[in-house]
């Protein structure tokens, strides 16, 4: 089947180097250090088959940019106070004040129409002087079609409208519909020995775990713990107490060291109660270890109310002196999580690569 490709991008010049941005925040970005590659998203705003945006390519190698546009380019970047240019299907605009502009047209700068006449105008905004001499040139079809498929392995290509092949996805039910536990360790469970791993050697004392059962302290290696409780809503083997962790009376003030509370705080009516009475609960220079998903189908077992993003986790424990949130997942990783993929279906390197605007399970160690 013959590719054809869109462009997707958002990119911005800072600090001497052209960046993709990957969210919205601007905390995650790509460098874009080869200018052949700005001309191939370029061309891509306006032509789809592979094949005929290689012919525009080796086209626009031997033309020079007009006086027009350079010009236009030159004016562009003087009138902008945080410069973004957007890649679009049949669009090239500018959002003069950065992301915040993108629905506002009287920060826009439509260049569709400028771009069609020579695929670079993205390199003029940016400056080609910007790049090195020596980059890598792109001088046959099969280099063209390399840098155009790791373009998409970086987000700024995708297929063109209408070219999607869903596959395996196309359908009405989930692959599993229990998490992925039919075809393996589901991907919140991943995340989870992740996470455990990094606290380990911070849970000790005496431990409480809210929703779990003794021999959680053998399985997750919590060996610093002296005393290990448990407490759950109901009567069940490894439970050492039963009642609701809402009910503040359940512990002492001041008579834990460590609480652990993985997947618990989304069934948890009024988790805000719940954190406060875990804060009462520990003693000063206590810490929580606590677990949510925020990407996840429902499990209303007994009740399924929250999704905890990483903002309302840092809400949930603002009373706490100190906090640090550790974040998993990735748009890959959120669909495989909905669709009941498992982890062992991907490679460490997919489940590994974190995106912060999809976060698939939010975790957090909070100290009193």
């Amino acid at each position: 089947m013959k590719k054809s490709y869109v462009a997707s991008a958002f990119l911005t010049f800072r600090d001497s180097q052209v960046l993709a941005l990957v969210d919205f925040k601007q905390n995650k970005t790509l460098t874009i250090d080869n200018k052949y590659w700005l001309t191939i998203l370029e061309i891509f705003i306006h032509e789809q088959s592979l094949e005929e945006a290689y012919q525009k390519f080796e086209e626009t190698n031997s033309t020079k940019i007009s006086e027009k546009q350079l010009k236009q380019c030159t004016k562009v970047r003087s009138d902008s106070d945080d410069l973004v240019v957007m890649l679009a299907n049949k669009s090239l605009k500018v959002l003069k004040k950065g992301l915040m502009s993108l629905l506002n047209p009287e920060y826009t700068i439509d260049l569709t129409a400028i771009s069609q006449e020579n695929f670079q105008v993205i390199t003029c905004l940016f400056n080609p002087e910007n790049f090195s001499a020596h980059e890598p040139e792109i001088n046959s079809f099969e280099t063209f079609r390399q840098s155009s498929e790791y373009l998409e392995t970086l987000g700024l290509l995708s297929p063109a409208i209408n070219t999607i092949d869903w596959g395996d996805l196309r359908r009405r039910f989930p692959l599993c519909n229990l998490f992925g536990f039919t075809r393996g360790i589901p991907i919140d469970r991943y995340y989870l020995d992740k996470f455990i791993s990094e606290i380990r050697p911070q849970v000790a004392g005496t431990v409480l775990e809210v929703g779990g059962v003794l021999q959680n302290r053998e399985f997750y290696q919590f060996s610093k713990a002296t005393e290990y409780h448990t407490l759950d809503i109901a009567a069940n083997p490894g439970v050492t107490q039963v009642g609701d962790v809402h009910d503040r009376a359940m512990f002492k003030p001041d008579s834990l060291d460590t609480v652990v509370i993985f997947n618990v705080l989304e069934h948890c009516h009024n988790p805000w109660v719940v954190v406060e009475n875990i804060y009462i609960w520990l003693k000063v220079g206590g810490k929580c270890f606590c677990m949510v998903p925020s990407a996840q189908r429902l499990h209303d077992f007994p009740g399924d109310y929250w999704r905890p993003l990483p903002d309302g986790m840092q809400q949930l424990f603002q009373n706490f002196c100190h906090q640090k949130l550790y974040v998993y997942g990735n748009p890959l990783t959120v669909v495989a999580s909905f669709m009941g993929i498992s982890a062992k279906e991907l490679s460490t390197d997919e489940l590994d690569n974190f995106h912060p605007d999809y976060p698939v399970t939010t975790c957090i160690v909070a100290m009193k």
